[in-house]
């Protein structure tokens, strides 16, 4: 009678340890699955320090507004996965707004080639040439590369406003965000040359 109660607890014990070590694993396992990714953050413009001259600057333009499309508004990247549909991601995010990233990114490649990149709220001087920048498209595509669309409008100091549309394609050298964003830059590069040669004779 005494061997059975002891085979009897021996039995419990080791069926309340199996329920205990399983419940436990459980519970481990659902709050890994349970747990947000993690989030990882862009910048579109380069913090690479480089050491610039003091530039004199041929031209001066100020930039009255910049204008995006309503996706390029959220905090998720973005991927167009056909020729109908994007996809905002959720855990690979801007560490800024879009339109901050790219005027930064514009500005800096203006200044190296002479020419000042400045808002109202900085240079107020209406004898200067106005912009206003209208971005329509600025994604990732399916086709294995980075699409900027839209057009800037100059406003010269006599007065004449003139439209200049631009459509500008770089392609993709590896998969993922940040070879997505690395080919962004080239695009604001090469829209940085246009604005250039459009305001060359500018005045």
């Amino acid at each position: 009678m005494i061997m059975q109660v002891k085979t009897f607890f021996s039995y419990n014990g080791r069926k309340a340890l199996y329920v205990s070590t399983l419940a436990v694993l459980i519970h481990f396992l659902s709050a890994c699955s349970s747990a947000p990714n993690a989030l990882t953050y862009y910048l579109l413009h380069s913090t690479e320090v480089t050491s610039l001259p003091s530039y004199d600057f041929k031209q001066t333009i100020v930039l009255d507004n910049l204008t995006l499309p309503e996706y390029l508004k959220h905090r998720g990247l973005v991927y167009q996965t056909s020729d109908t549909n994007l996809h905002i991601s959720t855990s690979h995010l801007w560490a800024e707004p879009v339109d901050e990233g790219i005027t930064k990114l514009l500005t800096k490649a203006l200044a190296k080639k002479r020419v000042s990149l400045n808002t109202t709220s900085h240079f107020p001087n209406q004898a200067t040439i106005h912009m206003s920048l209208h971005i329509s498209d600025f994604v990732s595509t399916y086709q294995g590369e980075v699409l900027l669309t839209g057009q800037f409008v100059i406003k010269q100091t006599t007065g004449e406003v003139k439209s200049h549309p631009f459509l500008f394609k770089s392609p993709l050298a590896n998969d993922g965000f940040s070879s997505s964003i690395k080919a962004m830059r080239d695009t604001i590069e090469q829209l940085s040359l246009k604005i250039t040669k459009a305001t060359a004779n500018a005045g």
